[in-house]
């Protein structure tokens, strides 16, 4: 019995391993980081015709959404653990949501469908509630973390 608790144990730890550089890797990527700059700087209060009307603007909130839906749905069904996406990213989705919310709100507005990035949304608001890191910001990871040891 032992044993077996050990190797579930085990086997867990890799899981979360796994789905954490999964994780890395969907926002290491060229695409990512372009798209994740001009969303930051969409100003805030950008009405949906200003996001829809600069092709660049709507590509950018259309690949950072994407991504953040995958990884809500991740969270979700506890492949990505909330903490993992928190602590690499919990800021910048919840910046990305503030900045793109007008237009997802008016896009399922049209459609008739609330199901335009809901799981973006939804891990957005999970972020918020849970707030897993210690980070924010008024405290980055190089202060918050300054005694870490290997």
């Amino acid at each position: 019995v032992a044993f077996g608790l050990l190797e579930a144990r085990r086997a867990r730890h890799e899981r979360a391993e796994r789905a954490a550089f999964a994780a890395v890797q969907a926002i290491l990527t060229p695409e990512w980081m372009r798209s994740m700059i001009v969303v930051q700087s969409i100003p805030d209060g950008s009405t949906v015709s200003e996001i829809e009307g600069d092709a660049r603007v709507f590509a950018a909130v259309q690949a950072v959404g994407c991504i953040l839906e995958g990884l809500g749905y991740s969270v979700y069904a506890r492949i990505v653990p909330l903490h993992v996406v928190g602590d690499l990213l919990g800021g910048t989705a919840r910046l990305a949501w503030r900045k793109a919310q007008p237009y997802v709100e008016e896009e399922r507005r049209r459609s008739g469908s609330q199901k335009h990035f809901e799981w973006f949304e939804w891990l957005a608001t999970q972020l918020e509630r849970y707030s897993p890191g210690k980070t924010n910001l008024e405290m980055g990871a190089h202060q918050a973390y300054q005694d870490w040891k290997p």
